[in-house]
């Protein structure tokens, strides 16, 4: 099984992402790539895209992608920016790390609507929770002298 197919079952268990109707398009080491159809149910009071739903989706592309390139990360925290309404069939997100330091990783989110026209920007930071145990046990023993 490869890392990608490893990945898409991990997060096939996403119960709240499987209900929203996002898909999980591409994801590699440069980026990550999630689709949503949209219906009735995924709008606002306006007829756009509920702000949830552009959230929901971007901090699912994160986590595909920082969990790939840097498997055990979670999401610390995300900030979003709407620039236009979304009155669209459908949303694109692409996820692609800015920089990642010690056990630090930090996103960018663009999320698209069927013209591509970016609809709203996410910033995200993860914690990387792996840790390659040999180089940590050589550190210990070093201070230890």
């Amino acid at each position: 099984m490869t890392d990608e197919e490893l990945l898409v079952r991990f997060f096939e268990k996403d119960g709240y992402v499987k209900l929203s109707g996002i898909e999980l398009v591409e994801v590699t080491q440069e980026k990550a790539v999630a689709r949503a159809e949209i219906g009735a149910e995924h709008l606002n009071a306006n007829g756009s895209v509920q702000g949830g739903m552009l959230y929901t989706i971007a901090d699912f592309v994160f986590a595909v992608h920082a969990n790939f390139v840097h498997p055990k990360s979670v999401t610390q925290g995300g900030q979003i920016t709407y620039i236009r309404p979304a009155v669209t069939k459908y949303i694109t997100a692409t996820a692609t790390e800015t920089v990642r330091v010690g056990h630090n990783t930090v996103s960018e989110v663009l999320v698209r609507d069927d013209k591509e026209q970016i609809v709203c920007v996410c910033h995200f930071n993860g914690f990387v929770k792996d840790v390659d145990k040999e180089e940590l046990k050589k550190k210990y023993e070093e201070e230890r002298k």
